[in-house]
């Protein structure tokens, strides 16, 4: 089997994790000019600084955020590298039939290895045996990606401009040749607030969307933050935060992953020490200016389906069925139009991370046979 590596950097022909699919890895550069904050803040150099703007932030009647964004607005512009890796079905079979590519986009502190864990928790092998191609990434300052300034330039807006930018090229044909009929796009945590902005702002790029992760509340975002215990990655002794300037963050410790992450017992060990060791970043920069991107999309008439784990932590405060079930609400809160295709499902046990929990197979079921029911 031929694989055509047009569009990539450096392209690596390689199998999943999981061992079900052959991917292409590679570094794509994309070009963004986009609105962004001035933020009227510099990066905390010390613990105790960082740990100080955050009780800030949160503290009551805090002005922090407004006054960070008081500098006004600017331009998020320029060429950056994404490190992105197109997956497809080892089957020839299947591949000669592919028309729909699902674009993953994963959340704060994790990277394109959430979707691809290990053979038992690989969403792109499962979405591969079932005849999708996908097309997972590391966000714009994480992972293998090109990581700028994380105040003044990785915000949520370019967070945004970089799926966009990710579908055009998926659309277009400008990588490894393929011309995919249908793009699905499909968020975790973070990464559906970036993939809801884009139904939003740009209505026509997704055929459908898969959000897990999420909700139409945010009142437990301060305690999921705050148990991350946040400090400068580059004072971390983790390998992949060597040189990393002061404003990228990440997790102090396991404990912290766990508490805002995991269920236990509910969860694969495994899976939740790999992503110990393989902790990723979130900046200020995108910390300071994610609310301003979550809008309802009134336009966006296709087909969404919300997933989450029944104790999410961040968005559902450890029950996503109480006092209502809070999918229903962001369904009706963001996609009023939503078509009839529309679905919702609670993971069974599952924390937020739902990938990695042990009803994650089941979730994975569930988001395929949401594609099929509406012919994609």
């Amino acid at each position: 089997m031929t694989f055509n590596t047009s569009g990539f950097c450096n392209p690596v022909i390689h199998p999943s994790a999981g061992g079900g699919s052959t991917c292409i890895s590679g570094s794509v550069t994309v070009s963004i000019n986009t609105p962004g904050t001035k933020l009227l803040y510099e990066a905390p150099q010390d613990p105790m600084g960082v740990t100080e703007s955050f009780a800030e932030l949160f503290q009551v009647n805090s002005t922090f955020g407004a006054d960070a964004a008081a500098g006004g607005s600017s331009v998020i512009s320029g060429e950056y590298t994404i490190y992105v890796k197109l997956c497809v079905p080892n089957d020839s079979a299947k591949l000669d039939k592919i028309k729909t590519v699902q674009l993953l986009t994963h959340g704060a502190t994790l990277d394109h290895t959430y979707w691809d864990i290990s053979p038992d928790y690989s969403y792109i092998d499962v979405a591969s045996a079932a005849g999708y191609a996908t097309l997972s990434y590391d966000q714009l300052g994480v992972g293998k990606s090109a990581h700028p300034d994380p105040i003044q330039t990785v915000q949520a807006t370019s967070q945004v401009a970089v799926v966009h930018e990710l579908v055009d090229l998926l659309r277009n044909g400008r990588l490894g040749g393929y011309h995919f009929d249908n793009v699905v796009g499909v968020g975790h945590s973070a990464g559906s607030t970036l993939t809801q902005a884009i139904t939003t702002q740009y209505p026509q790029d997704f055929d459908a969307v898969i959000l897990s992760g999420t909700s139409a509340n945010a009142d437990y975002v301060p305690l999921t933050v705050a148990a991350f215990n946040f400090i400068n990655a580059n004072t971390d002794p983790a390998p992949q935060f060597k040189g990393l300037p002061a404003g990228y963050l990440t997790q102090q410790s396991a404990a912290a992953i766990q508490f805002s992450f995991y269920r236990y017992p509910n969860f694969d060990v495994d899976a939740f020490h790999q992503q110990v060791a393989n902790k990723q970043t979130n900046t200020l920069g995108v910390l300071l200016t994610m609310g301003a991107i979550v809008a309802p999309a009134p336009k966006f008439n296709k087909p969404v389906d919300i997933v989450n784990g029944e104790h999410d932590l961040v968005f559902c405060g450890g029950n996503c069925l109480y006092p209502t079930d809070q999918n229903a609400v962001a369904m009706s809160t963001f996609y009023p139009a939503a078509s009839e295709g529309s679905q919702t499902y609670i993971a069974a046990g599952a924390g937020h991370c739902i990938a990695a929990h042990k009803s994650g197979p089941d979730s994975f079921k569930h988001m395929i046979q949401f594609l099929q029911a509406n012919k994609l």
